[in-house]
């Protein structure tokens, strides 16, 4: 329960800076480059964010935590890319690969947090 409910805040942010990043894209105040750049990356710390919070929440094994994450986003992106028929290229496989590095990431730095607190 709680990796579908990160999962959906995960899918609010990434609707939500879609939203404001392609209207500022749309009205030119900034490149479409940059918008995608700041959707991946607000992406990304979001990942990274949930990760750390679960990680904190765990009381040991905190790598397992944030690759079970990893790996639930990593499906959920994959079966998006197939419903919508989207080609699945290398580049997308390192990005979902990067996601299950960060949540990972994430859920240790957090597990090491509580444990030093």
């Amino acid at each position: 329960m709680k990796y579908l409910i990160n999962l959906i805040k995960l899918i609010i942010v990434i609707i939500i800076s879609t939203l404001i990043f392609g209207t500022l894209s749309y009205f030119n105040i900034i490149s479409d480059k940059i918008s995608s750049i700041f959707i991946i990356v607000l992406s990304l710390v979001s990942i990274f964010y949930l990760s750390y919070n679960m990680g904190i929440k765990k009381e040991k094994n905190g790598y397992i935590e944030g690759i079970i994450f990893g790996m639930i986003i990593f499906i959920f992106f994959l079966l998006i890319n197939i419903i919508f028929r989207k080609s699945i290229t290398k580049m997308k496989i390192i990005y979902y690969f990067i996601i299950i590095l960060i949540s990972t990431c994430g859920s240790i730095l957090g597990i090491n947090k509580k444990t030093k607190v």
